[in-house]
């Protein structure tokens, strides 16, 4: 779960500075998508690899992916602040971190709901 998350944390945040419009000069005198994309490409190479692998390769470009991914987070690249800070992607994450908490505890609430459901329904046949 870790990895999926730390997975797709990298990729949101190459996927948004990448996807960034490039035709105004403000957006390419203040963020350097292309020096940020770059900085990050290790990290989502190594992370693509793993998605790929399997058996023990799984486990091998896991771990690899891992820990690229938690070089990035520790050490960001300065090319991707700026990036960071214009396109609001802290705030994004967060957003997007609060919706799945949410999903989260809706399941769990939907199968507490099932499961006493079907205690009672127990408890009736017995």
């Amino acid at each position: 779960m870790q990895f999926t998350f730390i997975f797709a944390a990298t990729l949101a945040v190459a996927s948004t500075v990448f996807a960034a419009p490039t035709g105004h000069t403000y957006i390419r005198a203040s963020c350097d998508a292309v020096g940020c994309f770059s900085a990050l490409a290790p990290t989502v190479v190594s992370c693509g690899i793993a998605v790929g692998s399997e058996g023990v390769g799984l486990l091998i470009d896991g771990a690899t992916c891992l820990n690229d991914a938690l070089k990035t987070v520790t050490d960001f690249p300065a090319s991707c602040n700026q990036c960071l800070k214009q396109f609001d992607v802290v705030g994004k994450a967060k957003a997007a971190g609060s919706a799945i908490k949410g999903a989260a505890e809706d399941a769990v609430d939907g199968v507490e709901d099932v499961a006493g459901k079907a205690g009672d329904v127990i408890k009736k046949i017995f």
